[in-house]
C-alpha cells in the first residue's frame, strides 16, 4: 500500500516540478522523502518480487522516472518526519516535535 501511495505522490510531485519550471523556478536535484526503506528499494529495483506481484503494473512507472533521474527517493527517519503528525497518534511531546519540524506554531490551552 505504501508503494501505491508513493507512486501517487510522485505523480503530484512531477506535476509540481513541471509547473514550477514553467514559472521559471527550476533546480537541478529533486528529492522525495520516504520513511520506508522497502518502498525505496522496490522503486529502484527493476525485478519483480513475489511480494510485489499483487501491485498493478500501472504503479511501476515510478521505476522509469527514477531511471530517467527526474527525481530521487531519499530515506527520512521516522523521528525527523513531520508528516507523521497527520497520520499517526502519539504523545503531546512528539506532536510538538513534529510541529517544530514543520515550522508550525504550538498554541497551548
Amino acid at each position: 500500500m505504501e508503494f501505491i501511495a508513493i507512486t501517487k505522490a510522485c505523480k503530484e510531485f512531477l506535476w509540481l516540478k513541471k509547473f514550477f519550471q514553467e514559472l521559471g523556478f527550476g533546480q537541478y536535484n529533486y528529492s522525495l522523502f520516504v520513511d520506508s526503506q522497502s518502498v525505496i528499494h522496490l522503486g529502484k529495483n527493476q525485478t519483480f518480487h513475489s511480494r510485489s506481484r499483487h501491485i498493478v503494473v500501472r504503479y511501476h512507472w515510478i521505476r522509469d522516472a527514477l531511471d530517467a533521474k527526474q527525481f530521487a527517493l531519499e530515506k527520512v527517519h521516522t523521528d525527523d518526519n513531520g508528516a507523521n503528525m497527520m497520520t499517526k497518534a502519539f504523545s503531546k511531546a512528539k506532536f510538538e516535535v513534529c510541529c517544530e519540524i514543520t515550522d508550525l506554531a504550538v498554541i497551548s490551552t
